[in-house]
């Protein structure tokens, strides 16, 4: 429904932080006043984006969010290369959804990006102390990943790191940068020479994340958020559109340790790629499938690009809950956790995948 029709038949609309919403028409009073009579005013601020915090270890600090209740099932978000924490607001969506299923997402900023000050001498191990301080930091010992795009990289090295802490991973739309089976890296490019050409993206920080034609952009702010990802990434801390944390970035698949040993990792793998995407096409799923001991779900959506991850997201959440055995869907206007068995029919009768408001 459009805002304005909206408020033209609620009278008044509070959209609180819990996702209740409350509506009151004001009462006329005489002389054409209006009284305050049945306005429920809230007591509580609403929530504005995600609470960063800090954690100094041996010098350095890290930034982090957490999101979610502490007695939720903890998981190490890891979003797409040149992003910020600031990447995960981009799920926030589906919020009410996250609480429902329990889970407590906690997402640490990598190295010179957002707030995290540039240190060229640090690699994917250093980022695995980050992470693991943090969630030792928490009290979180065991926890699952989830990782998009160019995250995928830092998951792999995460969780073949730490095998026995890790509840599963999940790898959407993701590089397999670290995988021993992964394609060669451009190793030829100097820092220099990638700064060259990356700097049209940290100078224009809207190019990097506009995602044209995509479903996301049904979702109210998705986009201006997005943007907002960029400028944390390439100004907050000062960079002024320096190009040097996304080109080494991009250099760190060429480092000597590069290669993470996956076959440590036990925990249940799942994989959510796009049919039509481009970036990451769905063949880096059979990477992933012949390079890990233990994929239960592999997913290729026909016709998604390299925004699968959000369209899906719910889906994700679910199997990052533990619900791996059941998809999302919408069927007669509900959204659902059905068995998978029963999703292909309801889909053949005209439900839809993911929350209803995708069908809208």
């Amino acid at each position: 429904m459009r805002l304005r029709s909206a408020l033209a038949s609620a009278g008044l609309a509070l959209l609180l932080g819990s996702g209740v919403v409350l509506s009151a028409a004001p009462a006329q009073a005489t002389g054409g006043h209006h009284h305050p009579r049945g306005i429920d005013l809230q007591e509580d601020f609403d929530v504005i984006g995600s609470e960063v915090h800090e954690l100094t270890v041996d010098g350095r600090t890290s930034y982090y969010i957490d999101q979610g209740r502490a007695s939720g099932r903890p998981v190490v978000f890891i979003g797409g290369q040149g992003t910020s924490l600031e990447a995960y607001q981009l799920s926030d969506f589906a919020r009410t959804s996250r609480a429902a299923l329990g889970l407590r997402m906690i997402s640490v900023e990598r190295n010179g990006f957002g707030e995290s000050q540039l240190d060229l001498s640090l690699g994917y191990k250093d980022y695995n102390k980050e992470v693991l301080a943090v969630l030792d930091h928490l009290g979180v010992r065991k926890f699952g990943i989830v990782a998009i795009s160019g995250g995928g990289a830092y998951a792999a090295q995460l969780a073949a790191a730490v095998p026995h802490r890790v509840i599963s991973v999940h790898f959407a739309a993701a590089s397999p940068m670290t995988l021993p089976n992964r394609p060669a890296p451009n190793c030829t490019r100097t820092l220099e020479e990638r700064n060259e050409a990356n700097i049209r993206w940290t100078h224009n920080p809207k190019d990097w994340w506009a995602v044209p034609g995509s479903p996301v952009l049904k979702i109210p702010g998705w986009q201006a958020t997005a943007y907002l990802d960029a400028v944390r990434s390439f100004y907050l801390g000062g960079q002024l559109g320096d190009p040097s944390a996304l080109s080494h970035e991009g250099m760190l698949p060429c480092s000597a340790d590069a290669v993470a040993d996956v076959g440590k990792i036990k925990a249940p793998t799942y994989l959510y790629y796009g049919g039509a995407d481009t970036t990451v096409p769905p063949s880096v799923a059979d990477l992933f499938k012949q390079a890990l001991p233990n994929v239960v779900k592999s997913t290729v959506y026909p016709g998604e690009g390299h925004t699968v991850q959000y369209r899906h997201w719910e889906q994700i959440m679910a199997d990052l809950a533990g619900y791996g055995k059941y998809t999302v869907v919408c069927t007669r206007g509900r959204t659902q956790l059905v068995p998978n068995r029963d999703a292909d029919r309801l889909v053949a009768r005209g439900a839809t995948l993911g929350l209803c408001a995708w069908a809208r």
